[in-house]
């Protein structure tokens, strides 16, 4: 019998029965609400109790980074709703529920729409971090959709103001809880787009319960965030608080207090880092002459350079010489062309007419039509003639004509 049948250490029966639970997707995720009795906190942080109801018990056990965001004090005889999963705490073989929140019964199912809601936009690429917009270096106009008469927005308007007195804040006033208030904050987000006239948008509240705190979980708001074409910081409740605005906002700070001081730039910092920045860009400056020169130092020094600036002197000095010669010679062909151009102007006056008139020579043309008459045959007995001489011209009228002296 023992031959043929698989025996099981305890540790295998308890590692095995885990996977099973674990593996159990109704068991990894769950609500369980109950009444707390056994209740202990370990100095470790983390905290053992026994959830409980009339008929049956469940061992429970939760964190230290469990505990630490729990929004109240648990006590004994506390009606809670426990979010967790279900496992085996093998050394005892007992399965216990390991709690990740602890939340009082009645707030139960917001915590659930809370979930519910997260997880589809979620899904739906609401909380991509690559669609997330840079917040402005340095922004001249800051909004502020918030609660008007709230510590809050005293804190945000004052820390921005110390930290850059130049900067606008524009109030955009709403109810920050309430059946009203999350349309409201919609509206303010939906207001400065259509306007387009900040560089960064602070949306949020001081801190209070889930149900104070839920306009900011509502889809409406979310939806606003994610529509929002300027940049969005989601500063709602304090640093342990996190909302569905936080998640879809392009920043999420801590508190309001911290949203100021992530939108503004201190100036005073910035007119230190300026300097800081002026200073090592001088002297920068100063290192890469320095170094260059040297370079150049060096380059001019070396044989290479030598040869190179032989090699630039002397053709310098050809072209020096070329150049001469180019002058000399355009010198000697404007010589030769006034010349040339001196003795053609002595053959045209010679050859020119008025040249012989001043001779004392002069020729004749017909009176009608200004032909010059070179022989007896072209003029008649009787015809008006035109004789120029070198100082005008004399009218005249054929009177006779011979052939020869």
């Amino acid at each position: 019998m023992e031959g043929r049948t698989k025996v099981f250490t305890v540790s295998e029966v308890n590692t095995y029965i885990k996977l099973l639970m674990e593996k159990d997707l109704f068991l990894s995720y769950i609500y369980v609400k109950g009444e707390i009795s056994n209740l202990k906190i370990h100095t470790s942080g983390h905290m053992y109790f026994t959830l409980k109801d009339r008929n049956s018990r469940i061992k429970c056990v939760m964190f230290k980074s469990s505990v630490s965001k729990i929004k109240f004090i648990p006590e004994e005889g506390m009606q809670v709703v426990v979010r967790g999963y279900f496992s085996v705490y093998e050394r005892d073989g007992q399965y216990q529920l390991y709690s990740e929140s602890l939340i009082l019964e009645g707030t139960g199912e917001l915590y659930k729409a809370y979930e519910q809601l997260k997880n589809r936009l979620q899904k739906q690429g609401f909380f991509d971090k690559n669609i997330k917009k840079p917040l402005p270096f340095y922004p001249k106009r800051v909004a502020i959709i918030t609660s008007p008469t709230g510590a809050a927005v005293r804190d945000m308007i004052s820390i921005i103001k110390r930290r850059n007195p130049n900067v606008n804040i524009l109030l955009y006033p709403v109810l920050v809880q309430g059946p009203d208030a999350s349309g409201q904050i919609a509206e303010g987000l939906k207001y400065f787009n259509e306007a387009n006239n900040v560089d960064v948008i602070i949306v949020g509240r001081g801190g209070g319960s889930i149900e104070e705190l839920w306009a900011f979980n509502e889809e409406l708001v979310a939806r606003a965030i994610y529509e929002s074409k300027i940049p969005v910081v989601s500063a709602v409740g304090h640093e342990t608080d996190y909302t569905i605005a936080d998640f879809v906002a392009d920043e999420r700070a801590a508190t309001p207090s911290a949203a100021a001081e992530i939108v503004v730039p201190e100036i005073q910092q910035l007119r230190s880092n300026l300097k800081k920045i002026d200073s090592q860009m001088y002297l920068g400056i100063l290192s890469y002459i320095k170094s260059k020169r040297v370079r150049l130092d060096d380059t001019k020094k070396s044989y290479t350079f030598r040869i190179i600036e032989t090699k630039v002197a002397n053709f310098r000095q050809t072209l020096e010489t070329l150049k001469n010669k180019l002058n000399d010679n355009m010198e000697l062909y404007v010589r030769n062309d006034r010349e040339n151009l001196k003795r053609n102007v002595e053959k045209l006056s010679i050859l020119n007419p008025a040249s012989n008139l001043l001779r004392g020579y002069s020729f004749v043309k017909k009176k009608e039509d200004g032909t010059l008459i070179t022989s007896v045959k072209q003029i008649s007995v009787g015809e008006n003639i035109k004789v120029i001489v070198k100082d005008g011209s004399i009218l005249a009228t054929v009177k006779s004509k011979c052939k020869g002296d």
